[in-house]
Formats: structure tokens, sequence, C-alpha cells
């Protein structure tokens, strides 16, 4: 889902990937999920133990990894200035005696130590971490000749859908967030 409001630049940022141990079985749940949910057949995939370069199936998306950088960054560290600054306001408020004699100096550090945190969690939204245990099991799986069901949900709800239909399904899933 691309919004204005996104932090990630991905359209299709929600994932998630099971393991067959038959192509037959893995085709079967990539058609029940396109006949059965809000799912495209571009958004459902069967990776395969013999295909090559599997990792632009996995993550498809390179040029919104870049918009994640750019927006995450932008809007945290923007907002964790803000945020400083606010904070800077709430203790001049209350009379602290440092800030009330250093404003200008207070102001500033706040602003900045605000600006460095949202960086840092910007740069955690970046590497998204929520996506390496659905990389690795999809990798693994395919290393020992399994076949790997890949959904790219573009909503939460589309995510949901995926999930528990392969749920009804008794298939183990991982999913990122």
């Amino acid at each position: 889902m691309q919004s204005s409001m996104s932090l990630t630049g991905e359209q299709e940022g929600h994932k998630v990937a099971a393991v067959f141990d038959t192509e037959t079985e893995a085709k079967g749940a990539a058609k029940a999920l396109c006949e059965g949910t809000s799912l495209t057949d571009d958004q459902v995939a069967v990776l395969s133990p013999r295909d090559r370069h599997t990792g632009s199936e996995l993550e498809p998306e390179d040029q919104g990894i870049w918009h994640t950088l750019v927006r995450s960054h932008v809007g945290l560290g923007a907002g964790g200035a803000v945020t400083g600054f606010i904070v800077f306001l709430i203790l001049s408020a209350l009379g602290i005696g440092f800030i009330a004699q250093n404003a200008v100096v207070a102001a500033s550090v706040l602003a900045a130590l605000g600006l460095m945190l949202g960086l840092l969690l910007a740069g955690a939204v970046t590497i998204r971490p929520d996506h390496t245990p659905y990389l690795m099991k999809a990798q693994s799986a395919l290393s020992k000749g399994k076949y790997v069901l890949t959904v790219h949900a573009s909503s939460t709800q589309q995510l949901q859908e995926a999930k528990s239909l392969l749920d009804a399904r008794n298939v183990k899933t991982v999913q990122s967030i």
C-alpha cells in the first residue's frame, strides 16, 4: 500500500511465505489464494528449488527500498527534531533552571537529539528487520529442495486473507509485519 503518509516506499510491503513439499501443493494453494481472496496473480508466486535469482521474487521492489530510505529518514528525522523542540517547550514551561537560562542552546540541543533519534529509528525502518525471518525461511526451504509460495500483499486486509486461507489448509507460514 502506497500512501503519502507511509514511511515505506513499497507498494506491496506485506509478505507471506509458505513452504510445500511438492509443486502441485504449492500451485494448488496459489490458485486457491487467487480465487478465494482479493489477491491477483501478480501478487502470488511459486518458487521452485530449480529457480535461479529467487531474490527478485522474494523482494521484488528494489526501487521501493530507496523510497523507504528517503521517506523514513526525512519523515522520522523531521518528526524527531519537532519532538525534541516540543520537549524543550515543556521543560521551559515547567521552569527548569538550565533550560530557562540557556533557551537557545537547550532548544538546539534537544532538537538535535530528537533529530538523531529520529534518524536512528529511520535506519531501523529502512533495513526492514521484519523481512529477515521471511527471507531466511524461504531461502532455507528452497535450498532443501522444497517449494515456496510467496504472497506480496498491498494491504493488511490482503495479508490477513492470505494468512487465513493458508492457516485453514494447515500450512505453516512466516510473514513480515
